[in-house]
């Protein structure tokens, strides 16, 4: 075991030094995964389109929403003769 400092402060660290170092390079690989797959699936165009759409297919459009007001029209029943009793 190393003899620990007793004569004055502990030495200074640096910001780097204070980073957990496994997690850091783990964020940083993963980054760097994630802009290369962006830079292939922009670059290729549409070879590797039909690869990838088939892990994670676009969404579908959305159908048109039906209408949810109707005009009503109402017309006379023929032979009634448009009286009232």
């Amino acid at each position: 075991m190393p003899p620990r400092h007793t004569d004055g402060p502990p030495p200074e660290r640096s910001f780097w030094d204070l980073l957990p170092k496994r997690n850091f390079r783990r964020v940083v690989f993963l980054i760097l995964v994630l802009v290369a797959v962006v830079a292939l699936k922009r670059s290729s165009g549409r070879s590797l389109n039909g690869l990838l759409d088939a892990i994670a297919p676009p969404p579908k459009a959305a159908a048109p929403a039906p209408a949810t007001f109707q005009r009503l029209q109402v017309a006379p029943l023929p032979g009634a003769g448009g009286a009232h009793p």
